[in-house]
């Protein structure tokens, strides 16, 4: 960070604010993607990986042929790709037409994983797989290198705006040459439907439905003045959600058509331009006039429906379930896809910011009333788009393969790390924002959360059952943070003190694993595998372990019978952190190595930590960890903080290991890491609450 532009001798309330209008211009608002998707060809399943089974979708290939995979990749700048390739057969990777990375004898006989880096340049990349066919095996699994994570192909030109990935017809030699105009000489499979057709064949797209059941399809149209037009269509219209006959005057601007259709005889419609007779296109409402789509499709119904609402977001209840907007095609789709940086996602670190903004929200209405109406609008918008996309995410789940682009953790949900951070800060914001339906997440969440995450024998979380494989029966230091804040709230929500109880044996059963006495500091996880602790104090994870700590002893009676030991546990571990502040008031991202980088997110959970313990009294002696709640906050204004709001010093998502070293040279800061923002926030606030 450059120096001049520190925040060193700010206050804790310019400093927080500098962040908020940074956080806020950059992510106040967004909107969700669309795009057409096929249910047929290549498309990724529940591990969220493509499946390129050639032998099924080729099974006219001869053995000894090839098959060209192609798909494109945007990348936000320069990078690399880390890819995961499961071979059937033999496998060559290209990369914008230059070989990158190939199948071995090994992997394809045992079908095992392969992982490379793949590189990618700013923009638009190609990746191009060549499959050949053999007795063994014919094809590959591809994408993603761990399970859950949300990245994704685009077709190439022929539909740039749709997921998935072309496949040849068998080639009997591989191309000499592999460049655009080679790739574009083949024949490509899936097929598109047939788009300069003037009839939509709804049978094609509901092919189980009966001729007489019905069918709503929504379609649009521009016109840039105000005129007459005539509507030909063979089923019942309405124009922008009124009734109307074959000619009615339009205002300029865009128009939305809704036809009630039955499937058995289709829709042929066609509008002009009533003086001239000049043909006025329609188009797809959502995808717009650029997509090869003209219409959003819905059915099927029994009856026709009536007072039908217009909507993108929540699946339909239709005569064989629940269902989404189809395209024209079979097993085509309009598919939802949030591609926003972090606006409308549910996830752990983010389940934090938007804590950090709530706590913000709170004290900015004495000290800035316009900003803090400004987050609270926000919080608001954002925790609701949250929810108002979850019914959409498990239909699409249950669909569309089982990989969703939206609520990607909460659909494939497997962990605490899913759930139990963002579910917390939903039950926080709940109790000053009015969200609506949050209480089906909530129910979710607890049920998991209380019922289903795996537990040792004495009730301590622990981590089994992943798709994250290299996580498998571990217990780590920061699920004390991916549960014990939701219990503490859940308690209340539920009105069931036995939360609170759960919580707090949750502390016990950590530590029997991972408190280390001696320096009085956690270990970041215990492998149960090899019956080992890592032995490495990772700064975040006993930061979350002494935050969590003063949420459950915040909201415990002073009354339960674990209060005493919570409290003695907190001194403890407060006591090895405190020795262990530098010079700046900084903490190091291994805690006991000092020559490991100075790390912010875990100094903010410290001073929030420090701040509570001294504003409950729960510190025997308090004025040296006031001292050092001060002193984190000095530092991270000094040294974490710019005036341009940025966020500095924030340790990235982490794995694990034995060895410090991974966590000091492998494991580095990130700017503006989302794992920091929130906690600095609130780090600020606690440091202002002791005044």
């Amino acid at each position: 960070m450059d120096s001049a532009k520190s925040m060193a001798k700010a206050s804790e309330f310019q400093s927080a604010k500098v962040i908020v209008e940074r956080y806020l211009s950059l992510h106040a608002e967004g909107s969700y993607t669309y795009r057409p998707f096929m249910k047929k060809g290549i498309y990724r399943g529940k591990d969220y990986r493509y499946h390129a089974d050639l032998k099924a979708l080729l099974p006219q290939a001869a053995l000894g042929t090839f098959s060209y995979i192609w798909g494109t990749y945007e990348a936000a700048d320069q990078m690399s790709l880390r890819f995961a390739l499961i071979p059937y057969g033999p496998v060559r990777i290209y990369v914008n037409n230059t070989l990158a990375a190939r199948s071995d004898i090994f992997s394809e006989r045992y079908r095992s994983k392969q992982i490379f880096d793949l590189p990618l340049h700013k923009g638009l990349n190609d990746l191009l797989l060549v499959c050949e066919n053999t007795s063994g095996g014919f094809g590959c699994e591809f994408g993603t290198w761990v399970g859950k994570l949300d990245y994704y192909f685009l077709m190439p030109s022929r539909n740039p705006c749709m997921e998935g990935l072309w496949y040849s017809e068998p080639q009997e030699v591989p191309l000499e040459k592999i460049t655009s105009d080679t790739l574009n000489q083949l024949s490509w499979l899936p097929h598109l439907p047939d788009f300069a057709s003037e009839h939509l064949d709804l049978q094609e797209v509901f092919p189980q439905a009966s001729h007489d059941d019905w069918a709503v399809v929504a379609t649009s149209f521009s016109v840039d003045k105000d005129t007459w037009c005539n509507l030909e269509c063979d089923a019942e219209l309405s124009l922008d959600g009124q009734l109307v006959g074959s000619s009615v005057e339009v205002s300029s601007g865009e128009h939305t058509l809704v036809l009630y259709a039955r499937i058995g005889k289709g829709v042929s419609m066609s509008i002009t331009q009533a003086q001239k007779g000049t043909p006025i296109s329609i188009h797809h409402p959502v995808l717009g006039s650029e997509a090869s789509y003209r219409y959003a499709i819905c059915g099927p119904f029994a009856v026709r429906p009536q007072g039908f609402a217009m909507q993108f977001t929540k699946p339909f209840s239709t005569m064989t379930g629940l269902d989404f907007w189809h395209l024209e095609g079979g097993d085509t789709y309009l598919r939802m896809y949030n591609d926003n940086p972090l606006f409308g996602h549910w996830n752990y670190p983010l389940g934090v910011t938007l804590y950090g903004l709530v706590e913000t929200e709170r004290m900015f209405k004495d000290f800035d009333p316009e900003l803090s109406v400004q987050i609270h609008a926000y919080l608001k918008r954002h925790i609701q788009a949250s929810i108002d996309t979850y019914d959409y995410a498990m239909w699409d789940k249950d669909t569309l393969g089982g990989a969703t682009a939206v609520h990607h953790l909460m659909t494939s949900l497997d962990s605490l790390d899913d759930c139990g951070s963002f579910g917390s800060t939903v039950l926080e914001i709940a109790k000053d924002h009015e969200l609506s339906s949050y209480e089906k997440l909530i129910a979710v969440v607890g049920d998991h959360i209380c019922r289903t995450q795996p537990r040792l024998a004495d009730g301590t979380f622990f981590r089994t059952g992943l798709m994250h494989e290299f996580h498998e029966n571990t217990l780590w230091v920061d699920d004390l943070y991916m549960s014990v804040p939701f219990l503490c709230r859940y308690a209340r929500y539920a009105a069931n003190a036995e939360h609170l109880d759960d919580a707090a044996r949750q502390f016990f059963g950590f530590a029997k694993y991972l408190y280390m006495s001696e320096q009085q500091l956690m270990s970041h996880v215990y492998d149960f595998d090899r019956n080992i602790a890592t032995g490495i104090p990772w700064g975040r994870g006993n930061g979350w372990a002494l935050f969590s700590l003063s949420e459950l002893l915040m909201v415990l009676p002073v009354t339960h019978p674990k209060r005493t030991q919570l409290i003695a546990l907190f001194r403890n571990l407060s006591a090895g952190y405190l020795r262990l502040q530098d010079d700046k008031g900084m903490f190091h991202q291994v805690l006991n190595m000092k020559e490991s980088y100075q790390e912010s997110s875990c100094t903010a959970m410290f001073a929030c930590a420090f701040s509570r313990g001294v504003r409950h009294g729960w510190y025997e002696d308090p004025q040296p960890y006031r001292d050092g709640c001060i002193k984190a906050c000095e530092g991270l204004k000094e040294m974490a903080i710019d005036t341009d709001g940025h966020v500095w010093g924030v340790c990235r998502g982490s794995e694990f290991s034995c060895s410090k070293h991974y966590y000091a040279q492998e494991l580095l800061p990130r700017l503006d890491d989302t794992h920091g923002i929130g906690i600095i926030l609130l780090a600020l606030c606690d440091r202002m609450k002791l005044d």
